[in-house]
């Protein structure tokens, strides 16, 4: 009888899910340079993650350049935008990259969403909730999980708690993931800062998950994210001095 791959018993949508996953920019390279040294990793990640090397090396940014965080930025979403109307242009029909590559669709919006976030731009709710909704394939949390952090960010807390939740129980259900993996202790601390930005009334539910987090973290040292454990105690401590 032959063997089971890993994934064979993954629903269609799971396997997408794992695909963009695997297909995603987070081991992109950033430049070393004036330019990109004071710009966040992740939000450099995701922009360069959205171009091929080939269009990098053609874009108008002065590695050289020491403006000012806002002006880098803007460019950078600037250049997002130019990129995501162009290929919306070369479709056919025009503007239907949507249903012809999703994936780039996604990966574009998603790096103009992380942009509109980090600028404080009122749009940036918008679109983080239109990325939500045009989701074909309700496995895939990254959408979902970016709306809650956003919504706790603008502290509508009460909607980040219900958005969260349901992403941090499938996390815990994920073979490969599980409750001590760096994805579903994120979606705890986030339902811990939700929880306490509701007051006094959510905030012993808010120390209880706090403990737990507390607790998995600590336990992580013999486990398969064993490796991850000192980064899990440094988020643990930024968590608590956002909270004080």
């Amino acid at each position: 009888m032959a063997l089971e791959s890993p994934t064979s018993q993954l629903t269609a949508e799971m396997l997408v899910t794992l695909e963009m996953v695997k297909d995603s920019p987070w081991e992109e390279p950033v430049p070393v340079s004036p330019f990109w040294d004071s710009i966040d990793y992740s939000i450099a990640r995701n922009f360069l993650g959205s171009f091929t090397h080939a269009e990098l090396a053609q874009l108008p940014t002065d590695e050289d350049s020491t403006a000012d965080q806002k002006s880098k930025l803007i460019l950078l979403l600037r250049l997002l935008q130019k990129k995501l109307d162009e290929e919306e242009a070369a479709t056919s029909p025009p503007s239907s990259l949507y249903t012809s590559n999703y994936h780039q669709w996604y990966r574009l919006w998603q790096g103009i969403y992380v942009l509109q976030d980090e600028l404080n731009l009122p749009e940036a709710e918008k679109t983080i909730r239109m990325l939500v909704d045009k989701t074909p394939y309700k496995s895939n949390p990254v959408p979902s999980h970016m709306l809650a952090e956003h919504l706790v960010k603008v502290g509508k807390y009460e909607e980040a708690e219900r958005t969260e939740r349901p992403i941090r129980a499938w996390m815990d259900a994920r073979p490969h993931l599980g409750p001590s993996s760096p994805q579903a202790l994120n979606a705890r601390r986030l339902i811990a800062q939700a929880l306490w930005g509701q007051g006094p009334s959510r905030r012993s539910e808010a120390e209880a998950l706090i403990a737990e987090i507390h607790w998995i973290v600590e336990e992580m040292g013999e486990g398969q994210f064993a490796i991850y454990q000192a980064e899990e105690r440094r988020l643990n401590q930024v968590m608590m001095a956002t909270l004080q």
